[in-house]
């Protein structure tokens, strides 16, 4: 895959970066927005907990509205099956296969 981020719609979508960040949490889904800008994140904390995140960036009129919260497993495979679907229909095949990974180490408890 030579690009590590691709439009769909109004949202730039990153590939998933399966090593932790700073705060020890892996990243499976991120996507933003640039009108408003606003951020979404999914993926599993530190404690290997799936979570997701949400950020509004633009001013600070709706700062109060982000959140960091952990859900439930079968919620992060459900937004990763909707993901894999969104690239699989705009044509994206590399992407869901990489989804399409995640799912199998999530399900085998690799993570």
């Amino acid at each position: 895959m030579k690009k590590n981020s691709v439009f769909i719609g109004s949202w730039l979508y990153s590939k998933p970066d399966l090593l932790p960040d700073k705060d020890g949490n892996t990243v499976f889904i991120s996507k933003a927005s640039f009108g408003p800008l606003e951020y979404y994140e999914w993926g599993i904390d530190s404690d290997n907990m799936p979570y997701e995140c949400y950020k509004w960036l633009e001013n600070d009129y709706f700062e109060d509205e982000n959140y960091f919260k952990n859900i439930k497993k079968d919620e992060l495979l459900k937004q990763i099956n909707s993901t894999i679907s969104l690239f699989r229909n705009n044509g994206l095949s590399e992407w869901a296969d990489i989804y399409e990974k995640i799912i199998e180490k999530l399900n085998s408890d690799l993570f």
